[in-house]
């Protein structure tokens, strides 16, 4: 697993204004009885403080050696007795006067390998269809290096559509959407096989968001959730990403929220993070509430987490469920709330 940073860039400030040095702010277990942050502290903290030092110097070669320590922290902590499999990330969040580092050690007990239960793996290497993968990542390249000197439009895109990454800042990027739209159509039963057979998950997950262009948006849905029992963290990650864009702007479509909050528990902490914000919109719908609500105790295992990225988002639905004004660290009492509201749903 490579190494994943997350930015959380404040609106009143940019990376290149903030602290250039790093501070481990914390270190989070989700969700384990074997690994406690504790422990993981004991066991693993000088490879961590070692980790946060190496990307700390900012040079290639530094960055290199961060990601074999972390790696043998992952494989050290995957050995452990009564663990399936365990991930390490390292998240970065930015102000203008901060720059936190946290650590989350994804953890999947041997007791609890129902968590793993996705579908295989493909095998097979399948033609691009229309070659509409590659322009995917044309899209998604050209897009990003727009995003990252400023010059992409921050406000929603005119969407061709159900989901669109970025607006119509370019004819490069408005042609490619229009391809988008006609292939989508004209190579949807070949998307849909890449969807299915093909091996390499990136691809994959370029299937999906291609097809997010067809005309059918409860094909578009039904997709998206096939893809949330894909075995990679990529592709379940793209399935919410179109959903999320769905249940946003689209409200003569429908998501059941029963599909999302399993995704709640997802071993892979940026899909959990996806699974959250597509919760927050859900907690306005009435038919959703209820749904959403019967989530309340995973609920409060993410707010426990220290990473910003979690905790925030579900502080956030929390709140907008509950209608209560409990502290976001006043677990005790997000708890008893949780228990008393939906009692039993995660036994």
């Amino acid at each position: 697993m490579t190494l994943l940073v997350s930015l959380l860039l404040a609106a009143a400030a940019s990376p290149a204004n903030a602290q250039s040095t790093a501070t481990l702010r914390g270190v989070d277990v989700y969700r384990s009885a074997v690994l406690s942050p504790e422990k993981a502290r004991s066991l693993f903290g000088p490879r961590i403080n070692e980790v946060v030092m190496l990307l700390n110097h900012h040079r290639p070669a530094s960055t290199d050696k961060s990601e074999v320590v972390r790696k043998t922290i992952e494989r050290d902590a995957a050995k452990l007795t009564g663990v399936a499999s365990a991930a390490v990330t390292l998240s970065e969040y930015f102000t203008s006067v901060d720059h936190a580092m946290y650590v989350t050690f994804d953890v999947v007990d041997e007791s609890d390998r129902g968590r793993l239960a996705f579908a295989p793996a493909p095998k097979k290497t399948m033609p691009d269809p229309g070659l509409l993968l590659s322009a995917w990542k044309t899209y998604y390249d050209l897009g990003s290096a727009l995003a990252r000197r400023g010059e992409m439009p921050v406000d929603r895109p005119a969407c061709p559509g159900f989901y669109c990454l970025w607006g119509g800042a370019t004819p490069e990027l408005d042609a490619l959407q229009s391809k988008f739209v006609v292939g989508a159509s004209a190579k949807e039963s070949e998307l849909r096989s890449t969807f299915v057979h093909e091996a390499d998950a990136e691809k994959r997950a370029a299937a999906v968001f291609v097809l997010s262009y067809g005309s059918r948006g409860e094909k578009v849905i039904e997709t998206c959730l096939s893809a949330l029992k894909d075995p990679s963290a990529v592709v379940r990650g793209a399935g919410l990403q179109v959903l999320a864009d769905v249940v946003n702007h689209r409200k003569d479509l429908s998501v059941d929220a029963e599909r999302i909050t399993p995704l709640l528990d997802d071993p892979n902490g940026s899909v959990r993070r996806k699974a959250l914000g597509l919760l927050v919109p859900m907690t306005s719908d009435d038919k959703q509430r209820k749904k959403v609500l019967a989530a309340a105790p995973r609920l409060v295992d993410l707010l426990r987490l220290s990473e910003p990225g979690a905790h925030d988002l579900a502080f956030t639905v929390l709140g907008r469920l509950s209608k209560k004004s409990f502290d976001q660290r006043d677990y005790a009492s997000w708890a008893k709330w949780a228990k008393e509201s939906n009692e039993g749903f995660f036994k």
